[in-house]
């Protein structure tokens, strides 16, 4: 569709009956498939490009031609102009054109381990990596968006331990297991690997290594190239995220200026949620800076000059959080946000638009509707993916494109003023007919106290279909319990897709009621609120969950109390075996999938937790045995006597997220102390098998319907996960 801006009118960017009929004449007779495969669209011409052919199609005369394709080079990484493009041969980077066969070696000291373009060990997905043989372009490469230079981060983990993953049961259909053995340093190693970060001129074909001194480390990549090539602007840390800071890094010396930094006692961030894109922006005609803190208590933004490093204005207020720099008008001077997590509303959850003068202000509402809104981040073209101008807001800075949904509400699309917020016209509404269809009702919004008895909790319920008055049903809690995400969704799509754990909705329909808390120590409010899980990880959380589900049976009347169970995957995992462990008399059943169940056997997870401390502040091991004594009490191991109900832990064979050896350490210690419990091992199985494996996720189905429904599941029925071609994407 092309929209209008400043009406809203909607036209078609193609007819699609025409365009296919030019584009199958032209193809002499090869049949398209059902949907179109366009691969680019401008108001003038249509690229659509199939396996081995592409064509251009003119419009509006729908006028088809054959285009060429380029060759394929799966080993090739691009630069944003497509001239030249980079490759790794025996460890080194090499250059080549992409018209013609020249090419160019750029360096002479990789080396195993030592790698240039090759991801780290502690990537979480080393083993995919070294099973595959098919072709990738390299890692770790960021381009300047005129091509002209790219930074190269390498992973110097030559004397890092390597960590085994035995693959019983090879996926080449032979039967002598085999051996893979990424570099994956533990807490309390001496060694824990170095990173090398550099910039090169691909026109001198130099390397010039970034100097980071003091303790500081990189955060990621490069984010913003300055527009006269000398400058390129960077995050760092120092360790355990004690303290964060804006890098400005010299392209010619390699000399860091630390143009904003910040000490940040509790795990130092860039935005709330840690997955989410840094709210940090160059503001490079006006030499400023925007940048994300939260040392009044809440994720406000700040704004900085770039020059001088010395604080302008204080931009955003009040007791909300900013979630997202969705776009910034540098022209009119205006920042777009989207914030939420202030009490005084009706759920701290739910996020709104708003805009705010550089120059000062108080921040105006743009989006007055009720849920959650959300506004695209997505760079446009070669933006670098700090830059002003985002898919959300117009390059003239006028308009802005957001959807807004609740639990009860599909998504709308919607263009609105960026002046005033004023709807110009709804883009789309979501067509969720086919979820419907399948029986799908929204599940329930609900507000707690936590185990404080004073701090006000929100969570979703998914209920069971067709309930009835007076009679009692089994309760799940569904748990995450780590301190970087919120679990309880607050709108349409995130109730539909509940991604951590799976299974919600289908679990409701068999008959449970689930129970989803937000609790003590999750971010999206207060940093203090945040802060509470800090040093206990989900101890406050849990006290809070069996609170809040005692609140809701006695709300309620429904809940059995006498069956609650709980699941989770991941950090999810922990928290459930940690439930019903800590609570054996609440919880009588845990599914625990994929829990790092102690973190003394685990790699570094610095920023989450603090450093771990052997004593007087030093962070190696002293013998092999030993746990550092502020990690004591996150270990999961002695706990196991206080074990009663039942207890399923399930593990992937090849998870690198969390690892198969703390699984079995766990179940070690739940045998010597006599208990029983019971083990799903899961061959060749990654991280992802919450997901994807429909065996583990029919097998829950069956542990819940056998021990805590007590009854027995179907002894024929064989669930299947619809491939991704049959679904919405997932």
């Amino acid at each position: 569709m092309i929209v209008e801006s400043a009406t809203g009118r909607r036209t078609p960017a193609f007819d699609t009956a025409r365009l296919r009929t030019a584009a199958e004449r032209s193809a002499s007779g090869v049949t398209l498939p059902a949907v179109l495969p366009a691969t680019a669209l401008t108001v003038s011409s249509v690229t659509l490009t199939l396996a081995n052919r592409a064509f251009e199609c003119a419009l509006p005369a729908y006028a088809c031609s054959p285009a060429s394709l380029p060759a394929a080079m799966p080993d090739t990484g691009w630069a944003p102009e497509g001239r030249h493009g980079l490759f790794v041969r025996n460890h080194d980077l090499y250059l080549r054109a992409r018209d013609g066969n020249e090419t160019v070696r750029l360096t002479s000291d990789g080396a195993e381990h030592f790698a240039y373009g090759a991801l780290s060990g502690m990537s979480l997905m080393a083993v995919p990596l070294m099973r595959s043989q098919s072709p990738r372009p390299p890692f770790g490469i960021t381009w300047s968006p005129d091509g002209g230079q790219f930074m190269s981060t390498r992973f110097d983990e030559r004397k890092v331990e390597s960590f085994p993953f035995v693959e019983a049961v090879p996926q080449d259909g032979s039967w002598r297991p085999k051996l893979w053995q990424p570099r994956i340093a533990l807490v309390g190693d001496a060694e824990r690997g170095d990173v090398e970060a550099a910039i090169f001129d691909v026109a001198k074909r130099s390397k010039t290594v970034i100097a980071l001194k003091d303790g500081w480390r990189l955060y990621g990549q490069v984010f913003h190239w300055s527009a006269d090539g000398r400058s390129a602007y960077g995050l760092v840390t120092m360790a355990a995220l004690k303290a964060i800071g804006l890098a400005e890094i010299d392209l010619a010396t390699g000399a860091v200026r630390i143009v904003v930094q910040e000490a940040t006692p509790k795990w130092g961030r860039f935005n709330a949620f840690i997955y989410s894109q840094p709210n940090v922006r160059i503001l490079e005609a006006s030499r400023e800076v925007l940048w994300f803190s939260e040392r009044d208590g809440w994720g406000q933004v700040y704004f900085y000059d770039l020059g001088t490093g010395k604080l302008k204005r204080k931009l955003t207020a009040g007791q909300r959080t900013v979630r997202d720099i969705i776009g910034v008008d540098e022209k009119r001077r205006h920042l777009f946000f989207t914030a939420g997590g202030t009490d005084a509303d009706p759920d701290p959850y739910f996020i709104r638009l708003y805009s705010t003068s550089l120059d000062g202000g108080a921040a105006r509402l743009l989006s007055p509707e009720t849920g959650v809104h959300l506004a695209s981040r997505v760079p446009i073209g070669n933006a670098a993916p700090g830059s002003a101008t985002t898919a959300a807001l117009s390059p003239d800075g006028n308009w802005i494109v957001e959807s807004h949904s609740a639990l009860d509400r599909p998504p709308v699309a919607v263009l609105r003023s960026a002046r005033d917020g004023r709807v110009v016209a709804v883009l789309e509404t979501a067509d969720v007919s086919r979820v419907a269809a399948s029986g799908w009702r929204a599940p329930t919004r609900v507000k707690v106290l936590s185990a404080d008895g004073k701090t006000p909790l929100w969570g979703t319920v998914y209920f069971p279909p067709n309930m009835r008055q007076g009679q009692k049903y089994p309760v799940i809690d569904a748990v995450y319990g780590g301190p970087q995400v919120t679990n309880a969704p607050a709108d349409y799509r995130e109730a539909v897709v509940t991604m951590n754990p799976r299974s919600r909705a289908s679990l409701a329909e068999l008959g449970f009621i689930v129970v989803m808390i937000d609790g003590r120590g999750t971010p999206g409010r207060s940093k203090a609120f945040n802060n509470e899980s800090y040093e206990v990880f989900a101890e406050l959380e849990l006290a809070d969950h069996v609170a809040g589900i005692r609140q809701l049976a006695e709300r309620f009347g429904s809940f059995d109390l006498d069956r609650v169970g709980v699941y989770g995957h991941s950090f999810g995992g922990y928290t459930s075996a940690r439930a019903i462990l800590a609570y054996p008399d609440f919880y009588k059943l845990a599914v625990s999938s994929a829990g790092p169940h102690n973190f003394q056997g685990f790699y570094p997870v610095e920023g989450l937790f603090p450093a771990a401390d052997y004593g007087d502040g030093k962070n190696i091991r002293p013998n092999p045995a030993a746990v550092p004594p502020n990690y004591a009490r996150l270990d999961l191991m002695p706990l196991a006597p206080r074990l009663k109900g039942k207890l399923i832990l399930v593990y992937g064979e090849m998870d690198e997220n969390a690892l198969p050896s703390v699984t079995l350490q766990m179940a070690d210690a739940l045998i010597k102390a006599n208990k029983s419990f019971d083990l799903m091992y899961l061959p060749n199985q990654t991280h992802d098998f919450f997901r994807t494996s429909a065996y583990y996720t029919q097998r829950m189905w069956d542990y819940f319907i056998e021990h805590l429904m007590r009854e027995e599941p179907p002894a024929d029925f064989w669930l299947e996960i619809a491939a991704p071609s049959q679904t919405t994407g997932y």
